[in-house]
């Protein structure tokens, strides 16, 4: 029974920390403005919406796409702003800033129940 007890304890403390860990790795992806690092942690499709387009897209595809954009707009930083939590339904997303050359664009990330990123909405 202790040990069940210990489990269940771990596994508690451990399930914020593996997830801070997924999220902290977009965070360095968008600092960094890597795409491929980014796409790491892309559902099976993801649905892209930028400032002069909007598809869905296979994951390859969806790298090769923000690649182009981060490196049109140069990236500076990323400032991560909200994360919510899976509510009624509705997807857990995170909003956040991404600093650029060319000023500072919205970039929400929608995530699936497997933590997976679904949606990318990219505005000035």
């Amino acid at each position: 029974m202790r040990i069940m007890h210990f489990v269940v304890w771990s596994l508690l403390f451990m399930a914020p920390v593996l997830a801070f860990g997924q999220q902290s790795g977009i965070e360095v992806a968008l600092q960094k403005g890597n795409a491929a690092d980014l796409g790491v942690h892309f559902s099976k499709s993801v649905d892209i919406s930028l400032p002069d387009d909007e598809d869905t897209y296979t994951p390859d595809k969806a790298v090769t796409v923000l690649s182009d954009f981060f490196a049109t707009q140069s990236v500076k930083g990323y400032k991560r702003l909200h994360v919510s939590g899976e509510e009624g339904g509705r997807s857990k997303y995170t909003i956040g800033d991404l600093y650029t050359a060319n000023g500072t664009f919205r970039i929400t990330l929608y995530f699936d129940a497997q933590q997976k990123i679904t949606e990318v909405s990219i505005t000035k």
